[in-house]
């Protein structure tokens, strides 16, 4: 709740609102004017502004991810992650600082939250000497046979290709493969667990799409 000062509390100066300075720097490519008027349009919903600025600043991005990361898989889903987070957060980009400087610091946080989530997802799925006992392994298996007719598998047929990258190798392999969860790993470079985390937040995407939400 806003304060309201009575009149026997003197009144502070306000101090005066910033102005933001879009003048670009000439010295960098990444604040052009053509950068600056790409993110403005961006902020419109330009689709192809949007593309351009994801071609220029992934490299940056991915960089970033990997120093994290050090697991080129995993940089590149959180490269992903991060241009979809932008995407959706653009409208609200005030020019406070650089672009790149705010596309960067998004980048930051989505690897650290990756990590971490990775982290707490390998503990968390395998259970005490090898079991694997989780809901997001039981979750799966019920979901999984829910697909299993006719109407289902023309549904799955539709939103597979809208899963993120990951999910979606994943669950292919394992749906039209019947891989087993080492396999899969093996195939994709990387941890079992990461296999069971994509396969299980890919079934989460198809049931919202089977239910009429978006994958």
């Amino acid at each position: 709740m806003m304060a309201v000062a009575t009149l026997n509390e003197p009144l502070m100066p306000q101090p005066a609102p910033r102005v933001v300075d879009r003048t670009p720097d000439p010295a960098s490519p990444y604040h052009t004017p053509e950068v600056l008027a790409w993110v403005e349009a961006a902020q419109q919903g330009d689709q192809a502004a949007f593309a351009n600025l994801v071609r220029l600043f992934s490299r940056d991005v991915y960089g970033k991810a990997f120093s994290i990361l050090r697991n080129h898989q995993d940089a590149d889903d959180v490269v992903q992650e991060t241009f979809i987070r932008v995407f959706r957060a653009l409208p609200g980009f005030r020019f406070e600082s650089s672009f790149r400087t705010w596309l960067i610091t998004i980048a930051t946080r989505q690897a650290l939250n990756f990590r971490e989530r990775m982290a707490r997802e390998h503990e968390s799925l395998d259970g005490p000497e090898g079991t694997l006992d989780h809901p997001a392994l039981r979750v799966e298996e019920s979901q999984v046979t829910a697909f299993l007719d006719q109407e289902a598998r023309r549904l799955l047929h539709e939103a597979l290709p809208k899963l993120p990258r990951r999910q979606k190798e994943a669950l292919t392999l394992k749906l039209q493969h019947d891989w087993k969860y080492e396999q899969i790993a093996a195939q994709m470079g990387t941890s079992v667990g990461s296999v069971k985390a994509h396969i299980f937040h890919a079934i989460q995407n198809l049931t919202r799409h089977v239910k009429g939400g978006r994958a």
